[in-house]
């Protein structure tokens, strides 16, 4: 079909090469990938990446690699040029990086490329330059054998594309990425990246457990090998369940040497984690697969990004029973709910403003505890009446979790008193129970309370994280109305946390953000942060898993304020008591007074409730007795 009255016209070759750089090269991210891999086709050795202005004012990646001859260069940025690929027999079992032979052309179509280059044998290098896609110079230049491949001002002939692009420290964070997951994908290459002119990520060249102490960290030194030989091969590091990360961003994946985005290969490994880990937790590492290239089609997306698999439901068990024959052998237990985000020192007293605890509950693993009675997901056995029938139905059992400013103080076949409350009744009716008297603390950790409208169970860590995540917020929003810093409590010694290098990137792209917060972050070398404060109300107690949390949380595109709650939030979630803490008399009672005086709702902020009634009426319901 065509568009009314128009006739059939081939595309300008302008227009056409347009279209493919939009296909190839959607951001600076894409560009560095591209050359790279380029490089690493090349045989290169050693990787040299520089960026400026978040990779929109150059990108320059160098390498030691075989070169290509300068007679050739003016067909190195020719579409669909390559020398990866000469039949269409190729495309079954293709193991290079690059093989469509349109990246140089798609760059050099959205930006001025300068390509520099030498072959081992040759007697002088070549540079060639493009602009828009046009060669405007082609000329002998001094260089080492390799290859230099410069991109300057990025989409200037594209200004439309531009506006798509996140903020400069955004991209440059996506760069490091690239980078870091290319040296994880081939750990025995050396790479180096810089970001103007801070070193942002370097690593040897050498073992894997080199590239990821690079990539990942002080984490590094305890991840597991995974180790499977077949048809299937399959092999890698992996993080031990007591450390584990807040998205999946952390986790790798290799198949047959490229870096590939696979859902079901992402499922495999974490369903080797099932019951390992606390819930809203993931893994990382790296895990690669080798398997016969012909039962791979990586052809089916313009930037290789994703693949499609002849087996994937064969891939998909090789690799979940690799990671978890892994885990088996490394004797490991669940990691402990009360571990998620680090638990204080033992004996530690419990300070009056109720310190940095956290209560993130772990999935149950296989089998139930000593104390239960029935498998998993059919409760307790509750006290029954004559004819056999139970007295009451089971609590918030199966409920789903009450968002945030809204909701009763409990299911509606569970304890209640309160009707459905809306957004705008949860601060009136938390102040009608008080005032909110402690009488005891149960053995699991609940508080008991005695309120006017009745007798009251308290989540202690809900509660506290409640009233945290309320002063946290209020304070970020005052501090940016003013344009100043948040309430902040130095710590006495600093804290240097080893973090992902794109991870350290956020930290300067996200300055204003967590200074208005209340913390005092700065990039400290190659993955590395400077911890100097961190909120009044969140407390000193471990700062390193507190801002490696909250960098992870910076990856999410949000606008400021979605950003400013997430942070108050999760760090108020750091900073709570567990649940499980003993609490004195007087800690309860402060408590239980800041929760009553708390605006914002009946539920935390990650919509477990707080408080949950049993008034007289539903008291005498569950004992048989007659209401009044």
């Amino acid at each position: 079909m065509t568009a009314a009255g128009a006739a059939i016209r081939l595309l300008a070759p302008q227009v056409a090469d347009a279209i493919a750089a939009g296909e190839v090269v959607e951001r600076p991210a894409a560009v560095v990938k591209e050359l790279c891999e380029n490089a690493l086709d090349a045989g290169a050795t050693r990787i040299d990446v520089e960026m400026e202005g978040g990779g929109l004012v150059r990108i320059a990646v160098s390498d030691n690699g075989a070169g290509i001859p300068g007679d050739q260069l003016p067909l190195a940025v020719a579409r669909h040029a390559t020398s990866k690929v000469t039949s269409i027999d190729d495309l079954a079992a293709v193991r290079s990086l690059g093989f469509r032979g349109e990246a140089l052309a798609s760059i050099a179509a959205v930006s001025e490329l300068v390509l520099t280059s030498r072959v081992a044998d040759g007697d002088s290098g070549w540079e060639l330059v493009c602009r828009g896609g046009d060669v405007v110079a082609h000329r002998p230049r001094p260089r080492a054998p390799g290859t230099t491949a410069e991109a300057r001002d990025l989409f200037h002939n594209t200004p439309a594309r531009l506006a798509f692009l996140r903020a400069e420290r955004s991209e440059a964070a996506a760069c490091v990425r690239a980078v870091s997951d290319l040296a994880l994908t081939h750990p025995a290459v050396a790479f180096a990246c810089r970001t103007g002119r801070r070193l942002a990520l370097r690593t040897p060249g050498g073992t894997l457990r080199d590239a990821a102490a690079a990539v990942y960290g002080a984490d590094a030194g305890e991840l597991l090998e995974v180790a499977a030989v077949g048809d299937i091969a399959v092999a890698g590091l992996i993080s031990e369940p007591r450390a584990h990360r807040g998205t999946r961003a952390g986790l790798v994946l290799v198949l047959n040497a490229r870096r590939v985005h696979n859902r079901a290969l992402v499922a495999a490994v974490e369903q080797a984690y099932a019951g390992l880990l606390p819930t809203g937790r993931h893994p990382f590492g790296v895990v690669a697969v080798e398997l016969d290239p012909s039962r791979v089609d990586v052809n089916v997306h313009p930037t290789k990004r994703e693949v499609r698999l002849r087996d994937e439901g064969r891939v998909f068990l090789a690799v979940q029973r690799a990671c978890w024959s892994t885990l088996q052998d490394a004797h490991l237990r669940a990691a402990p709910a009360r571990a998620a985000l680090g638990s204080p020192p033992a004996g530690a007293a419990q300070a009056a403003a109720l310190e940095v605890r956290d209560g993130s509950g772990a999935r149950p693993a296989p089998g139930w505890g000593p104390r239960s009675t029935a498998p998993p997901g059919h409760g307790p056995a509750w006290p029954a009446v004559a004819g056999g029938a139970p007295v009451w139905p089971v609590p918030w059992a199966g409920a789903p979790a009450v968002r945030e400013g809204g909701g009763d103080l409990a299911g509606a076949d569970g304890p209640t008193g309160f009707p459905a409350a809306g957004p705008a009744d949860g601060d009136r009716r938390l102040a009608e129970l008080a005032p909110l008297l402690p009488l005891t603390q149960s053995a699991d950790g609940w508080l008991v309370a005695d309120s006017p409208r009745g007798l009251c169970l308290v989540d202690p860590h809900a509660a506290h994280e409640r009233v945290l995540y309320a002063l946290l917020l209020a304070a970020a929003e005052e501090a940016a109305s003013r344009a100043s810093a948040g309430p902040s409590q130095p710590l006495l010694f600093e804290a240097t946390v080893s973090v992902e290098p794109a991870a350290a990137e956020r930290v300067t792209g996200s300055a204003e953000l967590l200074r208005e917060v209340g913390f005092d972050l700065e990039p400290f070398g190659p993955g590395l942060v400077r911890c100097r404060a961190v909120p009044a109300a969140a407390g000193p107690r471990d700062p390193q898993r507190l801002v490696r949390e909250l960098l992870d949380a910076l990856a999410e595109p949000e606008d400021a304020a979605a950003r400013r709650h997430r942070l108050a939030a999760l760090t108020a979630c750091h900073a709570a008591v567990r649940l499980g803490d003993r609490l004195g008399v007087r800690e309860q009672a402060r408590l239980l007074e800041r929760l009553v005086g708390t605006p914002g709702g009946l539920t935390c902020p990650h919509g477990r409730p707080t408080v949950l009634l049993l008034d007289d009426r539903w008291l005498r319901r569950a004992f048989g007795r007659p209401a009044v």
